[in-house]
């Protein structure tokens, strides 16, 4: 009687593993699931090494904020915070902004070139 006792306090791995996420299991695979095309679905695993790596995002930025001189925390120590994270996506952004003009440019050269050997 005592085993079956320890055996339902003892949660099994993958609960326990759940359970020490940062952020509810659920709703993070809930979100991956919203940006996914019909038919697609996420693995449990992937569900949770996303959850962790947002705790580990989430750590840095409260560290950070935890660096002001003011009593209280508010939006705008927030924004200035994770504002290097949005520069990252403007900065994807400009990239693939220029490589789609070093591509043109490259099209226009190759036709000059084609053009200049046809003379």
């Amino acid at each position: 009687m005592e085993e079956s006792k320890a055996e339902k306090e003892t949660p099994p791995k993958e609960e326990s593993e759940i359970a020490n996420l940062p952020f509810p299991h659920a709703r993070v695979k809930d979100i991956i699931k919203s940006k996914l095309k019909p038919g697609t679905y996420i693995k449990k695993k992937a569900a949770i090494n996303l959850n962790l790596w947002l705790g580990k995002v989430t750590d840095k930025i409260a560290e950070e904020l935890s660096e002001t001189e003011k009593a209280y925390v508010d939006g705008e120590d927030v924004n200035r915070v994770v504002g290097k994270f949005d520069a990252v996506d403007e900065i994807e952004k400009e990239k693939k902004r220029i490589s789609l003009h070093l591509n043109a440019l490259k099209e226009d050269i190759n036709r000059l070139l084609d053009d200049l050997e046809r003379v």
